[in-house]
């Protein structure tokens, strides 16, 4: 059975060495045809942030597609902005 084109590129981006990090990615838009370049543009973040580049988010753009990048680091508290938080509402009952 053929893979979607989504579930093509979440494989890619697991299966990529990424030593220190996790990445997620949010596709906000699909393309027409795959998005070629997106390894080397991760490559490229990463080699960023390990020259000190404090940014954890990153859109990608390629062929129609837009994909939200988040690079979670995999040896370190994660910031409060990138985290994931679960929200507690309390309910008053009578």
């Amino acid at each position: 059975m053929r893979m979607k084109m989504e579930e093509q590129i979440w494989k890619e981006i697991a299966e990529m060495h990424t030593p220190g990090f996790f990445i997620t990615a949010e596709i906000q838009r699909a393309g027409s045809g795959y998005p070629c370049a997106m390894e080397a543009f991760i490559r490229g973040k990463l080699e960023q942030i390990q020259e000190g580049l404090r940014t954890r988010r990153f859109v990608f753009q390629e062929e129609g597609w837009r994909i939200y990048l988040t690079f979670f680091p995999t040896n370190e508290v994660v910031d409060q902005r990138y985290a994931l938080m679960n929200k507690v509402v309390s309910r008053g009952y009578r």
